[in-house]
């Protein structure tokens, strides 16, 4: 019988090279693979490579190992960014080994299911345990997928839950950039699309942080999207109504995830 497998991410420098996450995996029956965040994040747009990898329902671990300062708000938009790109029925068990002292990091309710250990010796066992029972991911607020590639970029797919029809929207990331978007059949971005009233590169406010958006007179429902090209690291995705739509009904109010 073939072993599950885990990938490891290491966040920050190592002693020596010296990895003792990946021996406690590897002795609790997981084969391992390696890698160093930071080469990968040097590659450009490096971390959606990861996405195939995470796909691989043989892969039933995926841990991060790092000081508790390692896990920025970047690293955190990643982990939910590739979490949302995931088409397996369940993510494979997550956790994050924290390797020093210092203030627990704060994962948004997309990443609540991500297990958290203080460098403990017996947290590798405890994932082997925890991967018979995957972990479900909490509703989302609106229909909300990634679509992560090294080459297009990274994309959202977002739109209205089942049943639900919006005659236009305005659509927007917070704290990152908007750079293109358009309609389409869900489940993978469109080649090309012909929008009413499009509007691109909206400015505005979110509490202290700046927000970028986009919006369009295109009905979304239950079998098309608003696609939108993301650059950065969004902190938080919206959709709400087309500007200045003075329409009040309930489905048209502002929803909104956060990403870290």
């Amino acid at each position: 019988m073939a072993l599950p497998k885990a990938l490891l991410c290491v966040l920050g420098e190592t002693a020596n090279g010296n990895v003792p996450e990946e021996a406690l995996l590897r002795a609790s029956g997981f084969a391992t693979a390696t890698l160093h965040w930071g080469e990968v994040t040097n590659l450009q747009r490096g971390w959606a490579q990861l996405l195939p990898i995470l796909d691989d329902q043989a892969v039933q671990a995926w841990v991060f190992a790092g000081h508790p300062a390692d896990f920025t708000d970047e690293v955190l938009s990643r982990i939910s960014m590739l979490t949302l790109a995931m088409t397996r029925p369940a993510p494979p068990v997550t956790a994050c080994v924290l390797t020093g002292s210092g203030e627990e990091p704060a994962f948004p309710e997309l990443l609540g299911h991500i297990k958290v250990f203080y460098g403990n010796t017996s947290f590798a066992a405890k994932l082997a345990a925890a991967r018979m029972k995957p972990a479900s991911l909490p509703q989302r607020p609106f229909h909300l997928v990634a679509h992560v590639d090294p080459l297009i970029g990274q994309w959202l797919e977002i739109g209205p839950t089942e049943g639900e029809i919006w005659p236009d929207f305005m659509a927007g990331v917070v704290d990152a950039e908007v750079t293109a978007f358009g309609v389409g059949s869900r489940g993978a971005v469109p080649l090309k699309s012909t929008l009413h009233y499009p509007q691109n590169g909206i400015k505005g406010e979110w509490g202290e942080y700046a927000f970028s958006a986009c919006a369009a007179k295109d009905a979304v429902g239950a079998e098309n999207a608003c696609y939108m090209r993301v650059e950065g690291c969004p902190r938080i995705v919206f959709i709400t109504k087309y500007p200045e739509d003075k329409t009040s009904e309930e489905h048209r109010q502002l929803r909104h995830l956060d990403l870290f």
